[in-house]
């Protein structure tokens, strides 16, 4: 491979151009792993384009979803796009141990062609080895027979499945809305009509000072729920992207008597529309929630999705059986994902993680006031 710089000071490399033994092009004719901070605003776009037209895609692939600390992996076949992987980088040992460095990609990497992406993931893991990583995550999108031809290969390759299963309900929207709205949850029928009948509204988010009523909710939950919020700040810059393009979804919120009980992110990518964030006042006895995916549904569907991803909804793997009992309202066709995989690029960086991750745990055990020693 050629690199332009060293890898500390750019993180930039670039594959040639590979023939096979018998002169011919392999299918990737270049490979190339940067920084996010380091893209043009035309990568951004082509990227996106790619992401569009791939049915493995996830809006947190999209360059927009990422932070100036992410990578792009990406390989091309004459010239284009045919396999990309937006990277975070985190430290499995502690940032005492920064040397330690592993690579995890959410939701990716994509590409529809199961050929294809076993030659970007080889390229991937090359490239992950030369630059010093312990090993490299990935949880894809890969469904079905992709999946299961997938599972079989990467293990053949010295990948390791990892615990956690993964899955999702996807309301398919070819139906019309009249056959949508009928084939719901007598229940979620009921909770639809009851909000729009007591003059719950419902819209995109027209400035900021919604945005900041939907963090409100979402913080109150977080307390409630005990969970950890994401970034506010990076919640920002993705409405912000979002409201900036058609047709990319947004931040709709519901509305009785001026005041917002309620709001969900949706992202379009492709034919497919997802769900992946929302919050609502626990202060109503309306369901606004549901009102909420009514119109989210719609929207989809208008701009011309096929499918609309309520990102999980499983009763057997989620512990809010309350969330999974409402998703399953709206849809109960359940997409079993590929489980997270894992490849191992240094076996001594790797015993180090295993060996400060058995300390952590130990002292995690001791009661408190309990000396090491004792």
């Amino acid at each position: 491979m050629k690199s332009h710089g060293s890898a500390a000071a750019s993180d930039y490399t670039v594959g040639p151009v590979a023939t096979n033994a018998g002169g011919e092009p392999h299918l990737v004719d270049s490979f190339e792993f940067r920084r996010a901070s380091e893209c043009s605003v035309e990568l951004g776009r082509e990227i996106a384009g790619f992401l569009d037209s791939q049915d493995t895609s996830h809006p947190f692939q999209f360059p927009q979803w990422g932070n100036g600390q992410s990578y792009f992996a990406f390989c091309r076949r004459q010239g284009i796009i045919g396999w990309f992987a937006q990277c975070s980088v985190y430290f499995p040992a502690g940032r005492f141990l920064r040397a330690i460095r592993a690579l995890a990609v959410n939701h990716g990497p994509v590409c529809d062609e199961p050929e294809l992406m076993g030659t970007g993931l080889r390229w991937f893991v090359e490239e992950g080895r030369r630059q010093g990583f312990a090993y490299i995550d990935i949880a894809p999108e890969w469904t079905g027979v992709f999946a299961e031809f997938a599972a079989t290969a990467l293990a053949q390759n010295g990948w390791q499945e990892l615990a956690g299963a993964r899955s999702s309900l996807r309301l398919e929207l070819t139906p019309s809305h009249e056959e949508l709205l009928a084939g719901f949850r007598k229940v979620t029928r009921y909770e639809i009509r009851r909000s729009e009948a007591q003059g719950v509204t419902v819209a995109f988010a027209r400035d900021e000072a919604g945005q900041e009523e939907f963090f409100r909710l979402y913080r109150d939950l977080a307390v409630e729920k005990n969970f950890v919020t994401e970034d506010f700040g990076h919640l920002r810059r993705v409405l912000r992207w979002l409201a900036q393009e058609n047709d990319r979804g947004g931040l709709l919120i519901a509305e009785k008597d001026g005041s917002v009980i309620g709001a969900i992110v949706i992202v379009r990518s492709g034919r497919r529309c997802w769900y992946v964030l929302g919050a609502t006042s626990k202060e109503q006895k309306l369901s606004a929630g549901h009102l909420l995916h009514w119109h989210a549904i719609q929207w989809a569907k208008n701009v011309g999705c096929l499918e609309y991803d309520f990102s999980g909804g499983d009763s057997r793997t989620t512990v809010d059986q309350g969330t999974a009992f409402f998703k399953q309202g709206f849809c109960e066709n359940l997409v079993e994902f590929l489980r997270p995989q894992r490849r191992v690029l240094s076996e001594s960086k790797v015993r180090i993680c295993n060996l400060v991750k058995g300390i952590r745990d130990r002292f995690r055990r001791r009661p408190d006031g309990v000396s090491a020693g004792k």
